[in-house]
């Protein structure tokens, strides 16, 4: 990202909101060149439009600029370190059978808000894929000659929590569950290193096909 920007965003994480005006002055930087940086964060998702905040003071309205929940992606975070201390207390504090039932139901509230989906099974899949890849997966599905179906994952969003607590993996299953509504057999494991995770999908014989 270019400098002036990721500054703009520092002051604003600092801040919570600022005018044009406060960050010509911290920038030394002119009016017409900082707003050209503004809009360019707003197109691109990390600053609110900017809102009039009226003050009881005479004087034109001041209009403050914030940073949307998307810019909190773009600063150090530790969410890895938190996903796996909590995880390392659940092993320690709860029983096994209690942590998949934890696991699952954590899965479950993932894909809470999802609404209906297709009752055809590929075009199920297709729903289910994309919740997955915009949920930060890399995954596709695929079809063999003799009519059965897999799901291939190639990057999983919480990889570096899972090469160490490889239970996390039962998150995945429960999500490719809920999705397609079929029963995933996880055939290979490997997505937490670098390879694939392959999942074949067998539905009820009721559920229609493509």
């Amino acid at each position: 990202m270019q400098d002036t920007r990721q500054q703009i965003l520092e002051i604003l994480k600092r801040h919570g909101e600022v005018t044009v005006q406060e960050l010509s002055r911290e920038l030394g930087l002119t009016s017409v060149t900082v707003r050209h940086h503004l809009e360019i964060l707003r197109s691109e998702g990390y600053i609110t439009e900017p809102e009039i905040q009226r003050s009881s003071r005479p004087g034109r309205p001041r209009y403050v600029y914030r940073l949307t929940s998307t810019a909190a992606d773009l600063f150090p975070n530790n969410y890895s370190g938190l996903a796996s201390a909590l995880l390392d207390a659940l092993r320690v504090c709860v029983p096994t059978e209690e942590q998949r039932i934890f696991l699952q139901e954590a899965a479950k509230r993932l894909v809470a808000d999802v609404g209906d989906l297709p009752a055809d099974r590929e075009a199920r899949l297709d729903s289910a894929l994309a919740m997955m890849n915009q949920n930060g997966f890399v995954a596709r599905w695929d079809k063999d000659k003799e009519g059965r179906y897999f799901i291939y994952v190639s990057s999983c969003p919480y990889h570096h929590v899972a090469r160490t607590h490889v239970e996390t993996c039962q998150i995945d299953e429960t999500l490719i569950r809920q999705l397609t509504g079929g029963e995933p057999q996880r055939l290979q494991m490997a997505a937490h290193t670098g390879g694939l995770c392959v999942y074949e999908i067998t539905w009820p014989e009721s559920t229609p096909s493509g």
